[in-house]
């Protein structure tokens, strides 16, 4: 679900994205409870949503839609342009 949600179009990837961070967030603040020190990108506080998905999708999200659709022409024709649209909206809101 991690690395699918961003290859859906808008509405679905953001409800999919945010369902993700919810976990995360959860497991931060568990950690906190706990006296840990917290995971990255769990802490609700501190976690810049919009930079934290840009950078999800230029390191590991595109990449690996890339080298599917290497293999696979519909990824390359149809998954990467919805891909490289949800980057744009994050980079937009992050600014």
């Amino acid at each position: 679900a991690d690395i699918s949600s961003h290859a859906k179009p808008d509405p679905l990837y953001r409800r999919w994205t945010m369902r993700c961070l919810d976990e995360f967030f959860d497991q931060g603040d568990l950690e906190v409870q706990l006296g840990l020190p917290v995971s990255p990108m769990c802490n609700r506080a501190t976690t810049r949503i919009a930079a934290s998905q840009v950078g999800f999708i230029q390191f590991v999200v595109g990449p690996a839609y890339e080298v599917l659709g290497a293999f696979l022409p519909n990824v390359q024709a149809q998954i990467l342009p919805i891909i490289e649209t949800n980057l744009q909206t994050w980079t937009e809101e992050d600014k």
